[in-house]
């Protein structure tokens, strides 16, 4: 079971008793523990709040008296707590600051977020004009064969290797059927060796994204061209080689409809709202109090300064400089 350290149990309890009010005159007081009180109002409330689904707990009287000895202990914990001075504790009352942030955030914010709470419309709205965010391209999974025409290859050269690309095109009708990569023909004819043993497959391709790639772009113009799986392009000619190129795979794109996207938006919106309040709600709070900074003494507040690195390797001397002869000095 997990266990969680004792100041953090007894948080809610401390909070509450740094801003306890004394019971009001007039009212009866059930129980003492040094200064603190529990009222019979306060008792009255206790048990309300922990009979919700079982009414009849609380009409024996040993459950009674369970539940006020419950308390007892509680208080009796919180005044040792702030007796040893845990509520003076800086790590505490930064805790208790935030807790205070949070429902002073909570009492002014939820009511007017409630009261603003995106419509239907405001959803729709925020698709329409974001529809890009909710869609995913097309992309395809492309093959190529390439044949390297060398910087310095003459016009005989390059003749040679239009040939064997022409070639190798000539040889597509001759795959087994469904083969749509180039299979052995990637091997016996392709200069690429990262693609070449995988019948030419370089990867995915998505769509209106060719600037992401290396390949010239008369090649992914060629590719983004194919529209059916298995088809191919002509021989693509361009300085440094010759490519064929062949559509393996295509996945179309496709656009989220709005029922599968509209509550992330009407989160995203609620979210939106939230921050401008906070906003606002920031604004409002400062215009009712006056703040003064000492720019100069500002300046002369020393960063900390970080804790020297300790090595668990003892510290070893530098190594000796080489001798040009190749002797260690």
């Amino acid at each position: 079971m997990q266990r969680f350290p004792t100041w953090l149990v007894l948080l809610p309890i401390l909070a509450l008793a740094a801003c306890r009010q004394p019971a009001d005159e007039g009212e009866r007081v059930l129980a003492r523990i040094g200064e603190e009180t529990i009222t019979v109002s306060e008792f009255e409330h206790e048990m309300a709040r922990r009979s919700q689904g079982r009414p009849m707990y609380f009409k024996s009287a040993d459950n009674r008296r369970a539940l006020l000895e419950e308390l007892l202990r509680h208080r009796m914990l919180v005044q040792e707590a702030r007796d040893v001075g845990i509520d003076q504790e800086p790590e505490f009352r930064a805790l208790v600051e935030r807790m205070l942030i949070q429902r002073l955030r909570e009492k002014r914010l939820e009511a007017r977020l409630e009261a603003d709470a995106p419509t239907d419309e405001a959803v729709a709205a925020y698709y329409e004009e974001n529809r890009e965010t909710f869609s995913r391209p097309a992309r395809r999974q492309v093959a190529m064969i390439r044949i390297d025409v060398p910087p310095s290859a003459g016009d005989e050269a390059r003749a040679a290797a239009r040939d064997r690309a022409e070639a190798a095109l000539q040889g597509v009708s001759e795959l087994p059927a469904g083969t749509m990569h180039f299979g052995p023909l990637a091997v016996e004819h392709s200069d690429d060796r990262s693609s070449r043993y995988q019948g030419g497959v370089v990867g995915w391709l998505v769509d209106g994204q060719s600037e992401r790639y290396r390949w010239p772009q008369p090649v992914l113009e060629a590719a983004y061209s194919l529209e059916e799986d298995g088809e191919t392009s002509p021989v693509i000619e361009t300085a440094e080689a010759f490519y064929i190129v062949r559509l393996a795979a295509l996945q179309p794109g496709r656009t989220q409809p709005l029922e599968q996207v509209a509550d992330g938006i009407r989160h995203r919106l609620q979210r939106e709202r939230s921050r401008a309040l906070e906003r606002d709600l920031f604004v409002d709070i400062a215009e009712g109090h006056t703040t003064e900074i000492d720019e100069a003494v500002l300046e002369s507040v020393e960063p900390p300064h970080a804790a020297p690195v300790e090595s668990d390797s003892p510290e070893e001397p530098p190594a000796l400089p080489s001798d040009p002869t190749g002797t260690a000095q």
